[in-house]
């Protein structure tokens, strides 16, 4: 019998504060291994996280097809997928930035239906799921903004890969600039599941990604879907903004920078 997304989403929410407790504590005593490579970090703390995840997940629907970060794929035959993403923000936490979190997503085929977020060092809870809305520490969240783009605080999101290839570099780097021109501030999110969070709050007023990472993205566009941010997709890229002015802004970039470069 398969659990309602009521009872999944408890699961979940288990999953990632079992996860999101140990990298609290990893990151306070800092003992943690680490492995800093070109392009990426490789830290303990998301194996360690990951282990505590999956034994949640693992012991309430152990049916379930899991895909894990660090582990991989581990099968199953039940109506949901979980991508398991035990620590977000890996480089933020070896460096010493407390922006980071552990987060599930549920899917159901290829539709995001859950997404759990869980911010351990402010102990911030943001609950995606569908036709539900958004939730933030239990009360909803609905995004929304009246920044200009002049004024606007925008998150820019690449894939792992795009820092890997040149031309994908170059498209990144152009976008980064535009993004700088036209609006206030750009944070480079090297969390990406916090900064879904936070516009979900509209505490962020947009968002460009370029090439994103599933494990990520997907939660993304859950929470952009039910917190009522306008969004476009394109062929590896996304945007999304709480207001109309920022999103025609944002699409422009996308426009200009990837789709007239291809």
């Amino acid at each position: 019998m398969e659990l309602s997304l009521s009872e999944l989403e408890t699961t979940a929410i288990e999953a990632c504060t079992a996860g999101g407790r140990y990298l609290r504590d990893a990151y306070r005593t800092g003992e943690t291994e680490v492995d800093r490579l070109e392009h990426d970090v490789k830290s303990s703390a998301d194996t360690g996280s990951e282990e505590r995840m999956l034994e949640v997940v693992r012991s309430r629907v152990p049916d379930h097809r899991i895909d894990a970060e660090e582990s991989g794929v581990h099968e199953g035959d039940g109506a949901y997928e979980w991508l398991v993403d035990p620590l977000d923000g890996t480089n933020n936490f070896e460096s010493g930035l407390p922006s980071f979190a552990s987060a599930v997503t549920v899917l159901e085929g290829d539709d995001p239906v859950l997404g759990v977020v869980y911010v351990p060092l402010l102990d911030d809870l943001y609950v995606g799921r569908r036709d539900e809305g958004v939730r933030y520490n239990g009360r909803p969240v609905r995004a929304g903004s009246d920044a200009p783009p002049s004024t606007a605080t925008v998150a820019s999101v690449i894939g792992h890969d795009v820092k890997r290839e040149p031309d994908r570099a170059a498209v990144s780097a152009a976008i980064n600039r535009a993004i700088e021109k036209r609006c206030k501030r750009r944070l480079e999110s090297w969390s990406p599941t916090v900064h879904w969070g936070l516009l979900a709050r509209g505490r962020l007023d947009g968002v460009v990604c370029y090439r994103p990472d599933r494990e990520e993205q997907l939660l993304g566009e859950l929470f952009a879907r039910e917190s009522g941010l306008e969004t476009e997709r394109g062929e590896g890229w996304f945007v999304a903004a709480g207001n109309e002015a920022v999103f025609d802004a944002l699409l422009d970039i996308a426009h200009t920078e990837i789709l007239d470069r291809n």
